[in-house]
Formats: C-alpha cells, sequence, structure tokens
C-alpha cells in the first residue's frame, strides 16, 4: 500500500529556510530534537525528524523558525532579561507572546504558509501534542490559554475561554508589533501571574490552618 504523505525532501527544506531568511543561517535536521528551534545568537536552525512528517508540517515549522531569524531581535531579548526577578517564567512567558507576533507577521510576509499552519496546527491537534485530552481548558492558567489561543483558537479547533479581565491581553497580544510590545506585555503578564501564585498561597495556607484547627478540635 502506497504512504499517503509524499518523501519530504531534507535538502529542499534547508534550501527554503536560507531563502526566506534571506541570510545562510546553519539548518541541521535531527532525530533527537523534541521540536524545531532557531538559535537567535548562534544563527542555526534545528529540525525534528518525526515519523510520517507531512509536508505541511516541515514548512509550518520552518516559517515558525525563520521568523524568529528576522524578527527576534537577539540583543534586545538578552536584555530584557535583566533585571527581572523570575527569569524562568518570565522567558516562558515572553516565548508565548513572541510566538504570536512572529507568527503573524511570517504568514504576512509569505501568504502561502498560511494553509500549512492550519494543517499543520490541526494534526498535532489530532495527536494531542498540547496534551488537552480529558482537561477542562477553562481550567489552564492564562498564560497557557493564550498560548493555545494563537496556536488553536485561530484555526476554530478549540473554544478557549477568558474573563472579561482577561480580554485585555488576548486582544494585546493579537497587537504585537514590535519586540519591544511583547517584552511590555510579558512583564504584565508575569506580575499578573505573580498575583495568581499569591493569592493560590494563601487559599492553600487557609485551608492549612482550618485542617490544623479542626485536628486540634478533634484530639480535645
Amino acid at each position: 500500500m502506497l504512504n499517503s504523505k509524499p518523501i519530504v525532501n531534507k535538502t529542499s527544506k534547508s534550501l527554503l529556510a536560507k531563502c526566506m531568511a534571506t541570510e545562510d543561517i546553519r539548518v541541521e535536521h535531527s532525530k533527537d530534537a523534541e521540536t524545531a528551534a532557531f538559535d537567535i545568537k548562534n544563527r542555526c536552525l534545528v529540525l525534528p525528524i518525526w515519523k510520517d512528517m507531512s509536508n505541511s508540517m516541515y514548512d509550518m515549522l520552518v516559517a515558525h523558525e525563520v521568523s524568529h531569524a528576522l524578527h527576534t531581535p537577539f540583543e534586545e531579548w538578552d536584555k530584557a532579561l535583566d533585571g527581572v526577578s523570575n527569569k524562568g517564567a518570565f522567558k516562558q512567558i515572553c516565548n508565548v507572546v513572541e510566538d504570536a507576533r512572529i507568527e503573524r507577521l511570517i504568514k504576512s510576509q509569505y501568504a502561502g504558509v498560511r494553509k500549512d499552519f492550519a494543517r499543520a496546527y490541526n494534526e498535532l491537534h489530532n495527536t494531542d501534542l498540547f496534551e488537552l485530552k480529558g482537561k477542562n481548558i477553562a481550567d489552564l492558567n492564562l498564560i497557557d490559554r493564550l498560548n493555545l489561543e494563537f496556536k488553536l483558537g485561530l484555526f476554530g479547533l478549540v473554544q478557549v475561554p477568558f474573563s472579561a479581565d482577561e480580554k485585555q491581553f488576548v486582544t494585546r497580544m493579537a497587537n504585537t508589533e514590535t519586540f519591544a510590545d511583547v517584552v511590555e506585555l510579558a512583564k504584565d503578564l508575569l506580575e499578573d501571574w505573580k498575583a495568581d501564585q499569591d493569592e493560590n498561597d494563601q487559599q492553600e495556607n487557609g485551608q492549612g490552618e482550618q485542617s490544623e484547627q479542626g485536628d486540634d478540635s478533634e484530639n480535645g
């Protein structure tokens, strides 16, 4: 039986990446890579080798990472981390916001990849890459829901709920133009995340104190 998915020519995908990036970036295809990635400092694009990868999946990954090459500035990214108290959380948030911006930019610059993004995210959703099976999306934190909105929600693959207060972040994320916009929004989202963490800690401490009081009354 013939394989319905065409064999992908890795050399042609490497050339595609270089042409789209308009520079001689280094392109590697790795079986060990869990996902695609672009090193904005050393200018290296790593593409994973997944079983039965479709052309649309390859082209979407290339387009996404090439957009980082074109639009994510290393110096500004490095500077943005200065003075941030929780660098790990900030980097994750910044990545989510920046992904939405660079995907919007590359789809505007190369309109032909729009279909590749739609098809590829549909494939990823069908394989449950985002691990949504058995979960209520409304229970996810704001950052995860924003990520889902701009990767799956845009294509009508899932319905992502947001409160009235949270919708401002959706609007701002849809309208980031510069990397400075991304950093500003990421910092605001970090503060919102910290506030949620503090609130959750207070609730857990309150429940713990109630439990201890209950134990004392039983023992008395």
